[in-house]
């Protein structure tokens, strides 16, 4: 005989009570398989800890990643019957057709007379205003800051209430970029108020709702403690995390900061082109934020959807990506929540980009010092499973800076967390810069076109800036605040956002950005090609600046994207573990595109 699982609604129709019925054996089978769900499900035992026999056996919150894994753990072929009754049937055909039924059009006049929305962009605020939760995942430059404004409007008019609203930005720079954007798109909502500075607690006294509170993840986290901090403590109607994928390490700080912030929202969007960042686990943070009950701990979500393999050594289990036979009910879960768009899908005016890759060589003598500083930095190379003589990201970031340049090298000796004194590496760039010079060869063929340079370092960055000005190129600076080399001007935000409005009037011929403060956000179309000196190891850092220029605004006939990769040396690595990063993420948004043609495909 069958065993045969039911499910129907509780009395006030927030969980649902599963009844079995069967032997002691099938009841023990139905009680093991229910704990692989990932959402919490109570399962009745008595005192001794049986299950108990034939009737009432456990009890689970009412969503939809629950039916939909209780469907696919029960169904044909598992040896269970299941059984949804009444009431349950009854909401989930409900909650099905909202989810996959074309959403209903925003309404007439949501937009000022003179802007006029892309097609795309009203049917995908229209989805996320339908979905009330969700994630937008389009390729960077299609305007996902649009959407998300339009379709939150789109949900005030249908009658949800929106205010009060905290929007989450990386960055000041991109915090502006919202408040323009809200200012034109929505004239009807309060003026958004920046939460920074020494008085920013002055919003407890306020007496009313209505107002947008723009912040970045650095002040969030300070104000987020704990669920009665600052900016939890204003229960948000509506939460905005922009560039999520900055919560992707679900440990630190900023990412706790944004599930307290949006634990009581009605409205959560989460936007990002490059949500994998490291690998599959990046994804779970936001998840939670957008449904607490149905993805509650990472400890569940694991072993149900993501395949791991042990490394070589056979200590460490890397994650490498979603496990395939479980791809189609990790979706069936999120349907209607995960919004995408590619570029080559809906903007086919863009112009290709055209990738080449030119390799400086490095004096003699600098390789010499380059390779003794290598063996000596690392124990080995990341691949997510060898042990470094100090912290991967200090060790990658200053082999990166000594294959772009001179440098003198300090060092010290300090303790690391395990008390264990390690070196510790101080690194100055200096001239010659082998990748400056060879930009300047590369700036000279282009003749005067104005050309947007990438780095990662601040200190290539004002040094590369030093030998463009000496070449009598007029340069504009998007970097870290602080001085300049040579003396000149120091970088403020006041002078990023006048570098940025010179260089798009024509008043420059080189904008030099760090991928920090330059490669989110922005808007670079004046520049019809990128040299990228240096590529981030976080996926979104190291792809994202393209599409500062590759975007909305473009009118050259093709874009450049040009990487200086010193031959022999970390830069080549870089390339590569980028590469296995973008198949998690390429997994992620279900388009194998993504890969086939990063990088342009060139090694």
């Amino acid at each position: 005989m069958t065993a045969v699982l039911t499910g129907e609604l509780n009395a006030d129709g927030s969980q649902i009570v599963l009844a079995a019925s069967g032997d002691i054996n099938d009841l023990h089978m139905i009680a093991g398989r229910l704990q692989l769900l990932t959402p919490q499900v109570k399962v009745v035992k008595d005192a001794a800890g049986n299950v108990l026999g034939s009737g009432n056996i456990a009890v689970t919150a009412l969503t939809w990643p629950a039916v939909v894994q209780l469907g696919r753990s029960f169904g044909n072929g598992y040896g269970t019957c299941w059984r949804p009754q009444s009431r349950l049937r009854g909401w989930m055909a409900d909650e099905a057709a909202r989810r996959v039924m074309t959403p209903p059009p925003l309404p007439d006049g949501i937009c000022p007379p003179h802007l006029i929305p892309r097609d795309y962009q009203r049917e995908d605020a229209a989805a996320f205003a339908a979905a009330g939760k969700g994630m937008l995942l389009h390729d960077p430059g299609l305007g996902k800051t649009v959407i998300a404004i339009l379709g939150i409007e789109a949900r005030r008019r249908a009658g949800t209430g929106i205010f009060p609203m905290i929007i989450v930005v990386p960055n000041w720079d991109v915090a502006d970029v919202w408040d323009s954007h809200i200012r034109a798109w929505a004239p009807g909502w309060p003026a958004p108020v920046m939460h920074k500075g020494a008085n920013r607690a002055r919003v407890r006294r306020w007496t009313h709702r209505r107002y947008i509170l723009i912040t970045t993840y650095a002040t969030a986290r300070l104000d987020s403690r704990d669920d009665s901090a600052l900016l939890p403590g204003l229960r948000a109607a509506t939460a905005i995390a922009d560039e999520a994928h900055m919560i992707g390490n679900g440990d630190s700080q900023q990412s706790k900061a944004w599930q307290l912030i949006s634990a009581h929202a009605l409205t959560v969007g989460e936007a990002s082109g490059t949500m994998i960042t490291h690998n599959a686990k990046n994804i779970y943070p936001a998840l939670k934020a957008l449904d607490k009950k149905s993805w509650p701990s990472w400890e569940r979500v694991r072993p149900r959807y993501i395949a791991t393999r042990r490394s070589d050594d056979g200590y460490a289990e890397n994650i490498t990506g979603l496990r395939p036979e479980m791809q189609g009910e990790f979706f069936a879960c999120l349907k209607g929540q995960l919004i995408r768009r590619a570029k080559a899908d809906v903007l086919p005016e863009l112009p290709p980009k055209i990738y080449s890759v030119r390799r400086p060589e490095m004096p003699p003598g600098w390789r010499r010092a380059y390779e003794t500083m290598e063996h000596d930095m690392l124990a080995a190379l990341p691949d997510g499973g060898e042990l470094p003589v100090m912290s991967i990201l200090a060790q990658l970031t200053r082999l990166s800076q000594l294959a772009s340049s001179a440098a003198d090298v300090e060092v010290t000796m300090e303790l690391n967390d395990l008390g264990i004194e390690v070196p510790h590496y101080h690194v100055t760039l200096r001239r010659p810069c082998w990748k400056a010079e060879s930009l300047l060869g590369y700036l000279g063929e282009r003749e005067g076109l104005p050309t947007a340079v990438f780095t990662e370092s601040r200190q290539l960055a004002m040094l590369t800036g030093e030998y463009c000005e000496e070449a009598g190129l007029r340069c504009g600076y998007i970097t870290g605040e602080g001085p300049r080399r040579d003396g000149g001007p120091p970088v403020t935000r006041k002078s990023r956002v006048q570098a940025r409005e010179d260089f798009q009037a024509g008043k420059l011929d080189v904008i030099i950005c760090t991928a920090g403060a330059g490669g989110v956000g922005i808007t670079l179309t004046r520049a019809s090609a990128a040299a990228m000196l240096q590529r981030s190891w976080q996926l979104d850092l190291g792809l994202q600046p393209e599409d500062r220029l590759h975007r909305i605004g473009q009118l050259a006939d093709h874009v450049e994207i040009t990487d200086f990769v010193t031959q022999h040396t970390i830069d080549q690595r870089r390339r590569e573990v980028l590469r296995d990063k973008a198949g998690q993420l390429g997994q992620f948004i279900r388009d194998p595109r993504f890969v086939r043609e990063l990088l342009g495909g060139l090694k």
